[in-house]
């Protein structure tokens, strides 16, 4: 019987982080952020802090509701670390998405927002015995997001 790589005592990190991506957000499986972040979890992004998996899972069904063909394409993972302090990871990925949901902003726009550049950095530790993001910081292009879902008169696309 092989060890779950969830409970393993070395974590492979790249595994992790490429099958919660594609579980979340390419199989729109968002139940899963329960499995892979802790309760307590705390996203530090551009509108401000997300805290608690139970804040993360509502998040992440509004940008799926605005974007509910979203393309996430993985381009660099990179990591630091050791089974007793955590690993430190980076993910540089992209996105490509049709607004067809309304959003903050309004109703959908239909257009596309391309290639939308991030970057998440994260930090995995043991929780209850089982790998968990525990804290994740989050930069994107956001004014290429805020273009895709207002009017193009809208002044913002001024910039």
């Amino acid at each position: 019987m092989t060890e779950d790589w969830r409970t393993a005592d070395e974590l492979d990190v790249e595994r992790m982080i490429r099958q919660s991506t594609r579980e979340i957000w390419d199989e729109k499986l968002v139940g899963k952020i329960y499995d892979y972040y802790a309760d307590d979890v705390v996203v530090h992004g551009a509108g401000g802090d997300i805290v608690g998996s139970e804040a993360l899972v509502e998040d992440t069904l509004e940008r799926l509701n605005a974007f509910p063909e979203t393309e996430m394409n993985i381009e660099k993972i990179i990591w630091e670390g050791n089974p007793e302090d955590g690993y430190y990871t980076s993910m540089v990925r992209t996105i490509t998405a049709e607004n067809t949901g309304p959003t903050e902003y309004g109703p959908p726009t239909g257009k596309t927002m391309e290639d939308n550049l991030g970057i998440a950095n994260c930090l995995i530790q043991k929780v209850d015995g089982e790998w968990k993001y525990v804290e994740e910081w989050i930069a994107y292009d956001k004014l290429g997001y805020i273009k895709s879902v207002t009017p193009d008169d809208d002044p913002i696309h001024d910039y």
